[in-house]
């Protein structure tokens, strides 16, 4: 029982370590980034672009609408845009409650099995505090932290395809295929979650960890899942086009190119765009 307990502890810190922060990276994972890059065919825009999720306790903001409006304008005037010049908004996940309670936003604080039981099917709940609302800008289309993605009241389809030029001409032509197929078309919204969105790593090490309780897109999250056990976790990254149809009624087809930093770091992402398709 002693060698088990050392054992299991060990594991346990090379599972900290390892997520998403870096260390250990290379051990089950190769790749780097496809670099930024846009282009333009007519009035849509192909781009990839570069964003540094590792924040635990940060939501990043993508405005699909503003940065094709911009490439194109840029275009116009024979000027070269790449994405890493564009700020991605920021906002910090809440921790306290300072206001007037909104019904539905609790931090829970989970204490996940992952030595002991069932791994992350297997857990209790601590401890829930209300807290304030998650702030966002004013105009956005993807929210996205770690490996957990939002949309701004849209929804979302998977496809088949593992690459844009691989993709139909249009949206029309993609889903007359698909129906043709026999596949489904339907789109999901966003739906509450409560365990996925993890805030904090700071007491991985007695399995405790503090989840944010916010709606999230289910099968957009599917691009890049963390799997425990083992340990240390392995991600399953889904290469595969997804299409999000934003709130008004356009659609941008979607992909996780890479999750991964040029030096190996995971829950970095590049993320290739075409709006509208």
């Amino acid at each position: 029982m002693k060698y088990f307990f050392l054992y299991s502890m060990l594991g346990l810190s090379v599972w900290i370590c390892s997520a998403c922060n870096g260390l250990f990276d290379g051990i089950y994972d190769e790749g780097s980034p496809t670099g930024n890059h846009s282009s333009s065919e007519g009035d849509t825009v192909s781009f990839s672009m570069y964003l540094d999720a590792t924040d635990w306790a940060a939501w990043y903001y993508v405005d699909i609408h503003a940065l094709r409006d911009t490439i194109l304008a840029l275009q116009e005037d024979s000027v070269s845009f790449e994405t890493d010049q564009w700020q991605f908004p920021s906002f910090p996940v809440p921790f306290d409650l300072t206001s007037a309670w909104d019904g539905y936003s609790y931090n829970r604080t989970y204490r996940f099995r992952v030595l002991t039981g069932g791994g992350l099917s297997d857990y209790e709940v601590l401890d829930s505090t209300q807290v304030d609302t998650q702030q966002e800008p004013s105009s956005w289309d993807l929210g996205i932290h770690r490996n957990n993605v939002r949309t701004n009241r849209g929804s979302v389809l998977a496809t088949s395809y593992t690459s844009m030029s691989s993709l139909p001409a249009t949206s029309e032509d993609l889903f007359g295929m698909m129906l043709a197929a026999g596949q489904d078309t339907a789109f999901t919204a966003d739906t509450y979650n409560e365990r996925d969105v993890w805030i904090d790593n700071k007491n991985m090490i007695a399995e405790k960890i503090p989840c944010q309780g916010i709606e999230v897109n289910e099968v957009l999250s599917t691009w890049l899942k963390i799997n425990i056990p083992p340990i240390p976790p392995t991600f399953t990254h889904r290469a595969n086009v997804f299409l999000l149809r934003m709130s008004d009624g356009t659609i941008a087809a979607v992909r996780l190119a890479n999750y991964l930093s040029p030096t190996g770091v995971k829950c970095c992402l590049t993320i290739e765009i075409k709006y509208p398709y």
